[in-house]
């Protein structure tokens, strides 16, 4: 309990020790994106962002000049020279992509730091499963009737399940004349 409390007031500690300019939140599965503005005269300009603070320098995609777009893995920038933005997609969002990114424009002029919470997706419910089996039908040989019975047809989880059985009885047939 004391060791608990004591990691969660350092990790309480370090976290607030970064400033935080922008927080988002995204949802585990889905994509994130963290979207960047620079000044003008930095169109141009290299672009970066980090995973972590901006000092710690932990790159995770760089455009080089006056490129639009950069891709690895998961990660993509694309860069809006005219809206002077440049935005970080990440797909398929994780719990431990959540933690602080930095974008900068330029070399260590410009910089911007973000939260990223991600959250745990909700648990999709599986629908309801339908079973069905075939119609089997047989004679009896002594009557000129038909059964057929059909098996059951349940929904899972409901108390709506039966079987039905059906007999068809047939005319003797008459002769044309």
């Amino acid at each position: 309990m004391k060791l608990t409390f004591m990691i969660s007031a350092f990790l309480l500690m370090v976290s607030s020790s970064v400033p935080v300019d922008i927080t988002m939140r995204g949802t585990e599965g889905e994509q994130g994106f963290l979207n960047c503005p620079y000044s003008e005269g930095y169109e141009n300009s290299d672009k970066y962002f980090y995973k972590g603070p901006y000092r710690e320098r932990n790159l995770l995609l760089k455009s080089a000049g006056g490129q639009s777009s950069v891709s690895e893995g998961r990660f993509s920038l694309l860069d809006d020279h005219q809206k002077r933005s440049f935005t970080l997609i990440i797909r398929n969002l994780s719990l431990s992509d959540a933690g602080v990114y930095t974008c900068a424009a330029g070399w260590g002029t410009q910089y911007k730091n973000f939260n990223l919470n991600v959250i745990r997706a909700p648990q999709k419910t599986r629908p309801d499963q339908i079973s069905t089996s075939t119609l089997h039908s047989y004679t009896h040989t002594s009557t000129d009737t038909v059964y057929a019975r059909a098996a059951s047809v349940c929904r899972k989880g409901s108390y709506l399940c039966g079987s039905t059985t059906a007999a068809v009885h047939f005319l003797p047939s008459v002769p044309q004349t």
